[in-house]
């Protein structure tokens, strides 16, 4: 009976690839679930074992049941790639860097201005209040020469902590890449290649290396996905989209799936789109070669030697695009054109559309997006600006009436312009995001990069800089006066740092978008087949958003240059910072775990560019900051405020920490096992990212599975079956056993026989007999082997139904 049901099972995987249909309408309900199982953020060791999972049909990723513990270990998040560990780990690196500048300085400091007489002094102008008791403004105002050498103490730390904690990170990061195996482990990518070029042509070519200039060694080649410009098929497909979003709003707002008049326009146009997509599907040949190729080898030993092999660098490449750069005789080219290969990105990190594009117009890009980028700082200024102004209105009204009245309305538009500065921040990540775009990267890697980069910058610039811009643009008073007064610089910073520290994290945890989505679930479900969604909205839906590391980081990092930076002028903005930091920690391992999907794996590229990027600007802030405050409030700036000046720009121009790196290398990391070994552990290959071949390679990798998956249960049925007739039968004639084996038996089995013979004694002879398959009668016609072979007949007819 086992077979029957082997049938059953095939046939039901068959009938969930038929049914799957991207924009069929109603959807199937179960298959969503079944897709944001496959996608949310967790792991099981259940997925190891092949026989006893089930893959999402639309995506082709195991459907995992099991929930990761809230409070596991930051390694336990490493089944998706280093990059979201890596994200815990520098959220504690800053932490402990938060911690440390406050224990060393920050503490003296903020005593110091406790005790401080400075306010009581000029009490016509200074109010004792909590924001201007523990400022500098409060202190002596001739330089502490304790606090300044442990300033320098505090930079020297910061630096001798921040090599430690890079080259841990780097730890962390090749442990994970060891135990955690990918197809990029084994494969690279090629870029500049002839356009021209066939497969095949690639394939001879990159098959092979020349060992000490005369000597060739072959190399085994998997597979090679080629990279198409798809521009003019991507805008079918989103055009064709954005079509049935429409289609669903009317049917949604109608509460019916029939199709009225408003939507047949709509109808016209998808069938317009239909035809042209499915002349791409049938036609290949539509498709134009990008110039770029991803190969897989059988071992990371073999890609890593093709990557040696050809060294041409980026800037030599980017060179050659800029026709700048001409090979040398010792340059490998094919086809007259030099390669650039790197190692592979995992697939998911591809952007399929943007692959081929040329350096200059991807330059070109970056500018505009850079101005783009300006321009919104500009009215970022011109809004807090505004509001300065009329707060410095009402302040010069109060001086006049002493009204409480008028000192609320102060306080509410200093709270206004904090909550403006917090708001604006979201709004500048909205913008730069859809900037960073039209740069056109090729790796969703470098898009994440270019976004936290800039959206960091320009986040500190306008929570930092642009409240102190401000303050001396309203200078008219002396600088003092303008940073004690209610409104002044440190009450905007202070409020600014405070809505720092709760906005962020409370915003993620309150998210709209997570309450209206699980409202928009609840009430497709219960409309069930009125449903207007199609397959794909609905598994979209189910699946969620995933976490957008490269906007936490830029929150994160702009948190530590703000706390940096007014660190000597307001030493307790560290502290609330810190608390920042720590509730931010478990607050982003709530969403990771219970809320957010999957999503592409994430290598550890994005925390090694934001610890060289933030780290060491972090540090000098921090002393152009002392320098700053020493400046406007003392009038002069003491010769040890230049030494940590120095010290600041000596370790951000010359990082200590590539010093290090030039005497001790950490090498890249290789995969003992071959590609064939895990390639059926391997859920994730370039043939199923690829917009030209997803569908069909996730349907055959399904297909695949669902055979393997019958064949191992096939096998286990028969040895079992096997076991049990030979343990009868071990008396009997061995022409019995061959009858047995010749009906059941098939030559793949016959060799997992024949491994375990040490498990099943079966004489010498009658394996020599299985192995030559020699068939022979039985002569012997006596009633009890007849009772016998009618016994095995039985039983084979029952397995055959």
């Amino acid at each position: 009976m086992f077979l029957k049901s082997i049938i059953n099972d095939m046939n039901l995987q068959e009938e969930q690839n038929d049914e799957y249909e991207p924009f069929r309408r109603p959807p199937n309900f179960e298959l969503a679930k079944n897709h944001a199982k496959a996608n949310k953020f967790s792991y099981s060791k259940e997925i190891e074992n092949i026989d006893n999972i089930e893959y999402c049909p639309c995506c082709g990723f195991p459907i995992i049941e099991s929930q990761l513990s809230y409070c596991c270990k930051n390694e336990e998040l490493a089944f998706n790639g280093a990059g979201v560990p890596l994200f815990f780990e520098f959220i504690i690196f800053v932490a402990i860097l938060l911690f440390l500048n406050f224990l060393i300085s920050g503490l003296y400091n903020a005593l110091n201005n406790y005790y401080g007489t400075q306010c009581e002094i000029n009490s016509s102008v200074c109010k004792l209040n909590y924001y201007n008791t523990y400022s500098l403004t409060n202190s002596s105002r001739t330089p502490d020469v304790i606090l300044l050498g442990l300033d320098i103490f505090n930079i020297l730390a910061m630096i001798f902590f921040s090599i430690y904690y890079r080259r841990r990170l780097n730890i962390i990061a090749t442990k994970i890449d060891e135990k955690n195996i990918s197809i990029s482990d084994y494969s690279i990518q090629i870029s500049n290649l002839p356009i021209s070029s066939t497969k095949q042509e690639i394939q001879n070519y990159f098959s092979e290396v020349k060992l000490n200039g005369s000597s060739i060694s072959k190399l085994n080649i998997i597979q090679i996905v080629l990279g198409f410009d798809i521009q003019e098929y991507y805008q079918l497909t989103k055009l064709k989209i954005e079509n049935e979003l429409r289609i669903t709003s009317i049917l949604s707002e109608q509460q019916n799936l029939s199709m009225g008049s408003q939507t047949q326009n709509l109808e016209q146009q998808l069938d317009e789109i239909n035809t042209k997509i499915i002349q791409f599907q049938q036609n290949p040949q539509l498709f134009k070669f990008s110039g770029v190729a991803f190969i897989t080898y059988n071992t990371s030993t073999q890609a890593k030697q093709i990557r040696k092999y050809h060294t041409q660098t980026k800037f030599q490449y980017i060179l050659q695009k800029l026709l700048f750069f001409y090979p040398l005789e010792s340059t490998k080219t094919f086809q007259v054109k030099t390669p650039h290969v790197i190692r592979a990105p995992e697939p998911g990190d591809v952007i399929w559309e943007n692959l081929g594009i040329n350096p200059l117009i991807q330059f070109k890009y970056q500018i505009l997006t850079n101005l783009g980028s300006l321009f919104i700082l500009a009215i970022c200024f011109g809004s807090i600006l505004g509001v300065s102004v009329y707060q410095d209105k009402l302040n010069q009204s109060d001086k006049k009436s002493r009204s409480t009245s008028i000192e609320l309305y102060i306080t509410a538009f200093g709270l206004l312009a904090s909550l403006i500065i917090s708001i604006l921040n979201n709004i500048m990540g909205l913008l730069i995001k859809k900037f960073v775009a039209l740069e056109l990267h090729s790796t969703q890697t470098e898009f994440n990069i270019s976004f936290a980069n800039k959206l960091g910058i320009a986040q500190f610039i306008n929570t930092a800089i642009i409240p102190l811009l401000v303050n001396i643009a309203l200078n008219d008073q002396d600088i003092l006066t303008q940073t004690w007064k209610d409104g002044g610089l440190i009450s905007d910073i202070y409020l600014v740092l405070i809505m720092n520290a709760i906005f962020p994290w409370l915003f993620n945890l309150l998210d709209p978008y997570f309450f209206y989505r699980q409202y928009l679930i609840r009430k497709s479900q219960n409309q069930g087949q009125n449903c207007a969604l199609t397959q794909r909205e609905a598994n979209l839906l189910f699946e969620g958003q995933t976490g957008d590391l490269s906007k936490k980081y830029a929150t994160i990092t702009k948190t530590l240059m703000l706390s940096f930076f007014y660190a000597q002028l307001i030493p307790l903005g560290v502290l609330i910072s810190l608390g920042f930091i720590i509730i931010n920690y478990w607050v982003e391992k709530y969403l990771l775990v219970y809320r957010y999907s999957k999503g592409p794996t994430i290598g550890s590229q994005l925390a090694d560019e934001q610890v060289d990027t933030y780290i060491e600007l972090a540090i000098l802030l921090f002393s152009i900051g002392n320098c700053i405050w020493q400046f406007l409030l003392q009038n002069e700036i003491h010769y040890l405020v230049w030494f940590q000046l120095s010290l600041g720009i000596a370790q951000y121009l010359f990082p200590v920490d590539q010093i290090f790196d030039n005497f001790i290398k950490m090498e890249e990391p290789e995969t003992e096992s071959t590609f064939e070994d895990n390639q059926i552990f391997i859920w994730d290959d370039y043939g199923k990212r690829n917009p030209v071949t997803m569908q069909n390679e996730i349907e055959q990798w399904i297909l695949q599975i669902s055979k393997r998956k019958t064949n191992n249960l096939q096998n286990k049925k028969m040895l079992k079956y096997f076991n049990r007739v030979n343990k009868q039968q071990q008396n009997k004639q061995f022409e019995l056993q061959e009858q047995i084996a010749n009906s059941l038996i098939t030559s793949k089995f016959l060799k997992v026989l024949i491994n375990k013979k040490q498990i099943y004694p079966l004489h010498q002879e009658f394996i020599h007999k299985l192995k030559t398959k020699t068939k022979t009668k039985n002569q012997t016609e006596n009633q009890e082997q007849a009772n016998y072979c009618q016994t095995i007949n039985q039983s084979i007819q029952e397995l055959q139904i």
